[in-house]
């Protein structure tokens, strides 16, 4: 099990197209998919924050530092890019307060654009998704490109974790493997706030699942079979599949159900109410790191295994330069439909 992406099976096969990709922070532009409504009254101050150059966990500070209050007063949808301009909401809880000056909050990174009163905090995964747009520069073949992006629009991308799931250079899971193999001792883990804890564990579950989603692409398994595990599209419900007929074949050509893989944790015997025997087979190869999410009774969840760009759009800026805009549900990754799509060079041109 490894936190580079680059071991891992492609769905179309590596890209044969060479492009230069995050030139600047405004070659990669996120922006957080989220209706929010000025209640007018509360306790927490929702803001609205672009950025540049910086991630969430940094401005999550310097916004607690302004307020004089805790970081853990401050709360956000989703963690965003560093090396991106994102523009995503945090919240601030404040009680008794009118909302601060947030336009004197001057910072080279960030900017708060918009501020409101409401009565609740801000949750992690609250958000719908994100809309994205990337500037792809020097693509030597943009003919080969645009057939690349058809091909990944009408059947996806695996729905891989992006490597920043794994910290820098795979620190979460270097860390979360000492902590789950034992050996770390509890005092050691007990310095540790339970956001980093989960953090961690989060690593863990994210490698094993992209373990699983490349030995199945890899194996070619890619339509329903007998006790594979489907997801209801839109949602966290899955079934079983008892076996195959006419209905669920064309439930799956619809979209109506989908291809999961499992997010490892706990589950009650037998194993066969809750994993596929391939599945069960591929994390048998960690049982070490399976058993320590056991013993921390993280609950096993279901993850689509194909990811689909919606609302998708191509613009062709200039003879080389190509601008491509989609939208994915959270917990997607654009850096994954981004593997399937190019071969990214360095600033010098060179491939990687």
């Amino acid at each position: 099990m490894s936190d580079s992406l680059t071991t891992l099976a492609y769905l179309h096969g590596a890209p044969q197209v060479n492009a230069q990709f995050r030139a600047t922070n405004s070659d990669f532009q996120v922006v957080e998919q989220l209706d929010v409504e000025d209640e007018g009254a509360g306790e927490h101050q929702w803001l609205w924050v672009a950025k540049s150059g910086a991630n969430t966990t940094f401005v999550a500070r310097q916004l607690a530092e302004f307020a004089g209050v805790d970081e853990r007063q401050v709360s956000y949808a989703g963690l965003k890019d560093r090396h991106a301009e994102t523009w995503q909401w945090f919240s601030v809880q404040l009680p008794g307060q009118q909302l601060l000056a947030w336009h004197d909050l001057k910072h080279p990174e960030f900017r708060v654009e918009r501020a409101l009163l409401r009565s609740k905090k801000l949750k992690l995964g609250y958000h719908q998704g994100n809309a994205f747009r990337l500037r792809l520069r020097d693509v030597d073949d943009v003919p080969a490109l645009h057939q690349r992006w058809q091909q990944i629009i009408e059947q996806g991308v695996p729905n891989y974790f992006g490597e920043q799931r794994f910290g820098h250079d795979g620190q979460n899971l270097t860390k979360a493997r000492a902590w789950l193999t034992g050996e770390l001792s509890r005092k050691q883990v007990k310095r540790w706030s339970r956001q980093q804890q989960g953090l961690l564990l989060s690593s863990v579950r994210s490698a094993l699942f992209n373990q699983i989603v490349s030995a199945r692409i890899a194996a070619q398994r890619l339509q329903p079979e007998a006790d594979d595990f489907l997801l209801l599209q839109g949602t966290r419900s899955f079934f079983r599949v008892e076996a195959l007929d006419d209905a669920l074949a064309q439930r799956f050509a619809s979209g109506d159900v989908q291809l999961s893989a499992p997010l490892a944790g706990s589950w009650r015997e037998p194993w066969q109410d809750h994993l596929s025997p391939f599945e069960y087979e591929q994390l048998q190869q960690e049982a070490e790191l399976l058993a320590g999410l056991q013993r921390q009774r993280v609950d096993l969840a279901r993850r689509a295994l194909l990811l689909l760009p919606q609302d998708t759009a191509w613009h062709e800026v200039d003879a080389t330069t190509i601008e491509l805009s989609f939208r994915l549900p959270r917990g997607s990754f654009a850096t994954s439909v981004l593997r399937e799509l190019i071969q990214p060079l360095t600033k010098q041109g060179e491939a990687l």
